[in-house]
């Protein structure tokens, strides 16, 4: 941060930026908390039990509600207002807000991207190569987020130096820092954006079905958005004498992780997309992403249709509104892919299903060559191919 001197020349010590803040704080401080808590409610619907990322989504909430909670406080201070015309105990007050501000947003942006890798790892907990790369991104992205935590807390020395250059003491290049850590955000948004692409493509469902599924874990594509629109504003605040009132990048540091956490909800609430954009509902097909209730309903085959955790997906329709929890699971530990295809010259349906034990099966049947008497019959071929997955 700039310790540049400012001359009151020129300015209006009435202008204030003061709506850049509360505007966004006032916003994702009821969507974000909606969205947590419809995910909870989703995963304890009917007897289900929370994971591993839904308290990582919980603790990403706690965080973006202290980060949009300290930046108001600081702009009941002086933030949004021209720092020359601030008071020194009131740029004091502005500045340690600030401050805490810059720490808990470090934790809040990571929290939110290992909310999305331990989904990732709920999700295709049985593809060996995906389930190493999530955990190498976790603990690139948790040992990172310890240290730039730290880093943040101990960027001055003496500490208090950090949001009261009075102090005599030396500070960390605040601009490096800051772009630094931008640019491992970014990396980090992009890796994980484009890591379940490959195994969502392989998916045997129909193509309308795989890609609205693939618009569900792209939605991480906002948080890259904003990560970089945020960029944009770094060099300004780093190099401004007026930092108090150029804080556009303040704005940005608010919406960046209450947008990640919103997008690291979305996934498991896919029913409310659907019913907000119709056109993504399945037409004609089981629905491929309900996850069966851990532990309480099996696979059987009736028919044409699926016995999917104790309802019966037909190879004729499908309701998309059946599970609540389509991905990660509700009562599920994981969900894996599995799909059922049925290939005859007569007619051809496709179920997928969720669950079952890790094997790949092909069936023939026959319709004899000849009939009982030894003259030639018609003959009809069925040919099912079973693959799926799931825990030893």
């Amino acid at each position: 941060m700039s310790g540049k001197t400012m001359s009151t020349e020129g300015l209006d010590p009435k202008d204030n930026n003061v709506h850049l803040v509360y505007i966004p704080a006032a916003v994702f401080v009821v969507i974000c908390p909606v969205l947590v808590a419809l995910r909870v409610w989703a995963r304890l619907r009917g007897g289900g039990s929370m994971g591993p990322d839904d308290y990582a989504a919980i603790a990403a909430l706690v965080f973006v509600l202290l980060l949009s909670g300290f930046l108001v406080a600081a702009c009941q201070y002086g933030m949004g207002r021209h720092m020359a015309f601030l008071e020194p105990d009131v740029k004091y007050e502005t500045m340690k807000f600030f401050y805490l501000a810059q720490v808990v947003y470090k934790a809040a942006i990571n929290l939110s991207k290992v909310c999305i890798l331990l989904l990732y790892l709920r999700i295709f907990n049985k593809i060996r190569w995906f389930r190493f790369a999530c955990w190498a991104l976790l603990g690139c992205v948790g040992s990172y987020m310890i240290a730039s935590v730290f880093a943040t807390i101990f960027q001055c020395s003496p500490i208090q130096r950090s949001f009261d250059k009075s102090i005599k003491g030396t500070c960390v290049d605040n601009s490096q820092f800051w772009y630094a850590n931008a640019g491992f955000s970014i990396a980090t948004d992009v890796i994980i954006l484009l890591l379940p692409m490959p195994l969502v493509y392989q998916l045997q469902v129909p193509w309308p079905q795989k890609v609205a599924l693939m618009a569900v874990f792209a939605l991480g594509i906002f948080v890259v958005v904003t990560s970089c629109l945020r960029v944009t504003t770094l060099d300004i605040l780093a190099t401004t004498p007026d930092t108090t009132y150029d804080i556009a990048n303040v704005m940005w540091t608010i919406i960046e992780p209450n947008i990640a956490v919103v997008c690291a909800c979305l996934p498991i609430l896919r029913p409310f997309i659907v019913k907000l954009i119709p056109m993504l509902r399945s037409k004609g097909y089981s629905n491929p992403y309900a996850t069966p209730g851990y532990g309480t309903g099996t696979h059987k085959s009736r028919g044409l249709g699926t016995q999917v955790g104790g309802s019966q997906a037909r190879g004729g329709g499908g309701d998309d509104d059946a599970h609540w929890v389509e991905i990660g699971g509700g009562k599920n530990e994981g969900m894996v892919m599995t799909t059922m295809q049925r290939n005859n010259s007569v007619a051809g349906s496709q179920d997928s299903i969720l669950g079952g034990k890790t094997a790949t099966n092909t069936i023939h049947h026959g319709a004899g060559d000849r009939n009982s008497d030894g003259h030639e019959g018609i003959q009809k071929t069925v040919e099912y191919t079973v693959q799926y997955s799931n825990k030893d």
